[in-house]
């Protein structure tokens, strides 16, 4: 599986990315792969594919960093419904493209493929979420809704 096939499926197995989520895609992944560091600010309107560029990114950089491992973190505002919202939508995706089978689930919270994971957590105010690495990409869903002190304390050390 190249980046490309999971940028450009066919699409019979599952819609394209619309090209300005494409040029999104493709502004982050160069980012990682080259450890630029950047941040994005990802807006886009409502039903406009957010969620599924998310996941689309997530699937692409699970699968090639899982020779190599790493972390990904995804924060959103409440565990429930949102992270288990996104927890659906990449087992979803990662079934579609034929992975079933070469994936895992730790924990209620966590998809491995390979060495590599995707850590999803709550930034709710009660939760706890020290100790974990965010060493491929921290991800942070409707970051306007989660409390600035909240982020600036436990995920931005990530």
């Amino acid at each position: 599986m190249t980046q490309d096939s999971i940028l450009h499926p066919p699409a019979s197995v599952i819609p394209p990315l619309r090209p300005y989520q494409l040029q999104i895609a493709k502004a982050i992944v160069d980012s990682v792969l080259n450890n630029k560091g950047l941040s994005f600010s990802v807006e886009i309107a409502r039903q406009g594919g957010k969620n599924e560029l998310s996941s689309r990114l997530e699937m692409l950089l699970l699968t090639l960093f899982a020779g190599t491992g790493g972390d990904i973190v995804k924060c959103s505002r409440s565990f429930k419904p949102q992270s288990l919202i996104s927890i659906e939508r990449l087992d979803k995706l990662l079934s579609a493209f034929g992975l079933e089978g070469l994936y895992g689930k730790v924990g209620g919270y966590t998809s491995e493929f390979g060495l590599a994971r995707c850590v999803f957590l709550s930034a709710d105010l009660k939760s706890s979420v020290v100790g974990h690495t965010a060493g491929i990409l921290l991800e942070i869903d409707e970051a306007q809704d989660v409390d600035k002190d909240k982020f600036r304390k436990e995920f931005a050390p990530m």
